[in-house]
């Protein structure tokens, strides 16, 4: 028994798999509610902030009034429900900077005073923790745009946190810190790592608190150097090497996938001298390849931006060779919504899959793992081997032998 539910389990989870919207889109939801939650847990503090600004005083007793706890959880949920975003779009970016503050609020958690209310909290920060670790290999874009733009709301987030830290702790610091400016000038030396030293924590609680900066600054720097001067750099020496030189992509096979069927078609094209494109979804597979220089643009193939970064508007042919049948549909389906000229080739790897695929009309159906296996059968058994209707398979054309599927009443 408890067999069979495993098994069906995982039917269920590479299902889910196949769809576009998962994992991404359940992760993201998630971290966007761990923000929400965050948020919501300083409520109270920020009701009692709004009453104590229609009374008069000072903003030093103001500011006062919102805990250090409180400014960890503004800031960490603030940050969560940004990266949510680049979750969404599946940014190894944005996953590296959630499993930090993840862990991060897991700290924050465990050294409040009200730890006891927050069991719930911490419990739903380890099992996010754990599906984004688990899930690591679904977020495999990198775009130098977005971990820039992630890297400076970082920054803003850090030093809003740094500078009412040290506001609210100034009595802790030698000599006392009693204004914003003097809070802004620690938040950022420490924030940038500068430390000159004029301002110091006198107590255990100010030294955490600055121990925390410290950490949260040297991680955000490694992250934000990983996330866009590395990606610029490596584009930089590739151009000036030549090796990713501007490629005009006119009258060009465009061809999306790595597979054993793309990486071969891709071969035998350029060696009749055709110019050819291929779309991947990570980098990895691009180098996997026959050829070190081949013309590799990096995203989805059914997303009707990266097939025009292609140039799928000006190619002869646009081929659609992945593993997975969904995926080359929805690729042909992008392909019609461009109105592009260029013949469409569909790949097919299971027979019930062939009617499914025909209704985008491709203009040919390439199925080398269903025919390959109905020729082997036939020529075993002896039977005659038709080569129109084998033609006509390959041309996306119905014939009287091939699979259909039953059709669906109710």
């Amino acid at each position: 028994m408890l067999k069979t539910l495993r098994a069906r389990a995982g039917k269920v989870m590479v299902r889910l798999s196949k769809k576009a919207w998962f994992p991404r889109g359940p992760i993201a939801l998630a971290v966007a509610l761990l923000g929400l939650l965050h948020i919501m847990s300083i409520i109270d503090h920020a009701i009692g902030l709004y009453f104590h600004l229609r009374t008069p005083g000072s903003i030093r007793q103001d500011l006062v009034d919102v805990s250090l706890s409180g400014t960890a959880h503004l800031a960490i949920g603030v940050f969560l429900l940004i990266i949510s975003v680049g979750l969404w779009v599946q940014s190894r970016t944005a996953w590296l900077l959630s499993v930090l503050v993840s862990t991060i609020g897991i700290v924050v958690l465990f050294t409040s005073a009200d730890i006891s209310t927050r069991v719930g909290l911490i419990s739903y920060h380890f099992v996010l923790t754990g599906c984004l670790l688990a899930s690591y290999r679904y977020f495999d874009r990198s775009s130098v745009r977005f971990g820039t733009m992630a890297a400076l709301v970082a920054v803003v987030v850090l030093v809003g946190y740094t500078v009412l830290g040290t506001y609210q702790l100034g009595d802790q610091f030698s000599p006392h810190i009693n204004n914003l400016s003097d809070a802004t000038y620690v938040a950022v030396v420490t924030v940038s790592t500068v430390g000159f030293g004029d301002f110091t924590p006198a107590t255990a609680t100010a030294r955490l608190f600055m121990a925390s900066v410290i950490v949260l600054s040297l991680t955000l720097l490694s992250t934000a150097i990983g996330a866009t001067l590395i990606p610029a750099m490596v584009g930089k020496i590739q151009q000036l090497t030549g090796r990713n030189a501007k490629v005009t992509r006119n009258d060009h096979y465009i061809i999306i996938g790595f597979s054993a069927l793309a990486n071969n078609t891709y071969r035998d094209l350029t060696a009749r001298g055709e110019q050819v494109t291929v779309i991947v979804k990570s980098e990895a597979d691009g180098a996997q390849f026959a050829d070190a220089d081949v013309d590799i643009v990096t995203g989805d193939g059914g997303d009707l931006e990266t097939l025009r970064k292609a140039g799928a508007e000006q190619a002869k042919g646009i081929l659609a060779l992945m593993n997975d049948d969904s995926e080359n549909a929805f690729v042909i389906l992008a392909v019609k919504e461009l109105k592009t000229k260029a013949r469409t080739v569909a790949a097919v790897n299971e027979a019930k899959h062939l009617n499914r695929v025909r209704r985008v009309h491709p203009d040919m159906i390439i199925a080398p793992q269903v025919l390959g296996g109905e020729l082997l059968t036939s020529m075993l058994t002896g039977e005659h081997i038709d080569i129109k209707d084998i033609m006509g398979r390959l041309l996306g054309q119905k014939t009287p032998n091939a699979p259909r599927e039953p059709e669906k009443t109710g």
